[in-house]
């Protein structure tokens, strides 16, 4: 599933493909961010989807088909 939305991303510059890509990311960015400062959490969730979506963009996926 993630595999086919991540070429749908690249290929298609899909946005909606990109979003739900994040958004099955979400539980676990959360998770994580409860490991770090409180005052520190909304700026590290930014820079991880900015990271997540330059990985989406330039991840080799010619490997996946």
């Amino acid at each position: 599933m993630l595999a086919e939305l991540l070429v749908q991303a690249q290929q298609h510059h899909d946005q909606g493909a990109t979003l739900h890509i994040l958004e099955s990311f979400t539980p676990k960015i959360k998770a994580s961010l409860r490991q770090v400062p409180a005052d520190h959490r909304d700026d590290l969730k930014q820079e991880l989807y900015v990271k997540m979506i330059e990985v989406i963009q330039t991840f080799d996926s010619s490997e996946l088909k």
